[in-house]
């Protein structure tokens, strides 16, 4: 442990630089000491040399995903969530790196298929502080040409990464209750939100989560959201399945405008909703929110929208 926590420590460009040239530097003096100009001249061209080549490696791996230029990164692992659903954990290119992108943005991935490039967008539900890797959530559709080849993707094969992308602002408090409606693998961006709300102790934003599912095996990440909701008394969860299993004790069909009424917070300039989905789920729960008093909201959302949709 101690071993690869040192490896960890040069991994990082600024101890990869300082700690080696430090060494270098001491022994280059010693040697200077006891042999002679000449060798101290030389080490000096030596010790020039290294420190040039630790930072050219060092702007190099500065960081891994750039918004302007694409970046192959190695899958580490795929957790399965679901018959259709897995997370997907792919490798920074240093193990002390952290991917902290703004809240409720994402990641564009590109992927070959029969000579196309394929273009998709991930939220990472990995939090801020998370060292050496980050992971997405990719369901699988009976349609989806990208989800399908992720699930044939094997640790070890690279996709390619660009980013963040986004348009969404969140300001810490800037909302005392803030309503979310989802559905699906669209959960992403509302976690990265609550990932933001939590890791910040000065915010006690009150959040409250409607997810709709096709059953229940298609919630993902449920244990999680139901930890989350028991420890953290700001957050809430309520669950929407549109085929319930004979057990099943939550909400039962497609998200309505009573269900918006009953667990969201009311239309107030101090709240904000939060809409994710797919295309005709978001454009009926902006309707309803409408009915409801909110602003009348837009698919393409501004930042600051108080009814945004991602």
């Amino acid at each position: 442990m101690t071993e690869r926590r040192g490896m960890e420590i040069l991994d990082d460009p600024i101890h990869g630089i300082f700690i080696p040239s430090g060494i270098f530097t001491l022994g280059v003096l010693v040697i200077a000491w006891s042999a002679g100009n000449a060798w101290y001249l030389l080490g000096i061209l030596a010790l020039a040399m290294f420190v040039g080549a630790r930072l050219l490696l060092a702007y190099r791996s500065r960081t891994s995903i750039l918004p302007n230029e694409w970046t192959p990164l190695e899958l580490e692992e795929r957790i399965v969530l679901s018959k259709n659903a897995a997370i997907y954990r792919f490798k920074l290119r240093s193990s002390v790196e952290t991917l902290d992108i703004p809240t409720g943005f994402h990641l564009a991935a590109k992927v070959m298929l029969d000579g196309v490039e394929e273009v998709r967008y991930y939220t990472p539900i990995s939090n801020k502080f998370a060292e050496g890797h980050f992971d997405i959530i990719v369901k699988s559709y009976v349609d989806g040409k990208v989800s399908k080849w992720f699930a044939g993707l094997q640790p070890g094969q690279t996709v390619e990464f660009k980013g963040p992308v986004g348009r969404f602002s969140y300001v810490t408090n800037a909302y005392k209750k803030i309503g979310m409606v989802t559905g699906g693998s669209a959960i992403t961006p509302m976690l990265s939100v609550l990932n933001k709300i939590v890791t910040t102790p000065e915010d006690t934003t009150q959040v409250c989560l409607i997810y709709a599912n096709e059953t229940e095996n298609d919630i993902l990440l449920k244990d999680e959201l139901d930890d989350l909701a028991s420890k953290y008394p700001n957050f809430e969860v309520h669950y929407v399945v549109r085929k319930p299993s004979a057990s099943w004790t939550g909400e039962v069909g497609y998200v309505t405008k009573q269900h918006l009424e009953k667990y969201l917070p009311p239309c107030n300039p101090a709240h904000r909703l939060l809409i994710c989905g797919p295309p005709k789920m978001k454009q009926m729960v902006l309707e309803y929110a409408e009915q409801l008093g909110w602003p009348k909201g837009a698919m393409k959302s501004k930042p600051e929208d108080q009814v945004f949709v991602f």
